[in-house]
């Protein structure tokens, strides 16, 4: 009887190769240095897998506001700042200025958020939450709160501070990777 072969003893054999990791049932043609390479990868999968349905969900949950997440979050800050700049949410959200200014844009063009000049800078804006955008503001918090309920559901607490802890080195490390990456373009 022939020995059926899964996953786990491609994955212990040297230079196996398991199963695409997009799951489409098809062999790769990578060869891993054993089962920490490949378990590596797959985690590198995952991770990006379960942040796009992360986002798609919230998106869809915030559509109804006529928003997207991260435009919801924007609008969140900005009520809890009172008052912000482009270069402040940027740096507080972590996206660079021009998705900041699209984000910005949108939000005021839906009547959640002014922008005026600066008066002791005129090349700056201040971003101001509007009376539409304090009222809808509570309700995108609860929101945020429900989606991070259903997304944590059935994970212990103990389990949610290895993931910070995993997740904090994981960013330290991508932060390190694209230093090195710049400075050797840099170089170039």
């Amino acid at each position: 009887m022939a020995k059926h072969r899964t996953e786990t003893d491609e994955t212990r054999n040297i230079g196996g190769s398991p199963r695409d990791l997009l799951g489409n049932g098809e062999k790769s043609a990578r060869k891993y240095s054993g089962i920490r390479g490949w378990q590596a990868e797959h985690s590198i999968s995952r991770l990006f897998r379960t942040s796009i349905r992360l986002q798609t969900a919230l998106d869809r949950c915030f559509s109804e506001f006529g928003m997207t997440a991260q435009e919801a979050g924007v609008l969140l800050y900005c009520a809890d700042a009172g008052e912000t700049s482009a270069g402040q949410l940027a740096t507080a959200i972590a996206r660079d200025k021009a998705k900041i200014t699209r984000f910005v844009d949108r939000l005021k063009a839906n009547g959640f958020l002014s922008r005026e000049s600066n008066p002791r800078d005129h090349r700056l804006s201040i971003i101001k939450t509007t009376n539409r955008g304090r009222r809808v503001a509570p309700h995108l918090k609860a929101r945020f709160e429900e989606v991070r309920a259903q997304f944590f559901e059935g994970v212990l607490n103990i389990d949610i501070d290895r993931l910070e802890t995993v997740l904090q080195q994981l960013h330290a490390n991508a932060e390190r990777l694209c230093e090195e990456k710049h400075r050797k373009v840099e170089r170039e």
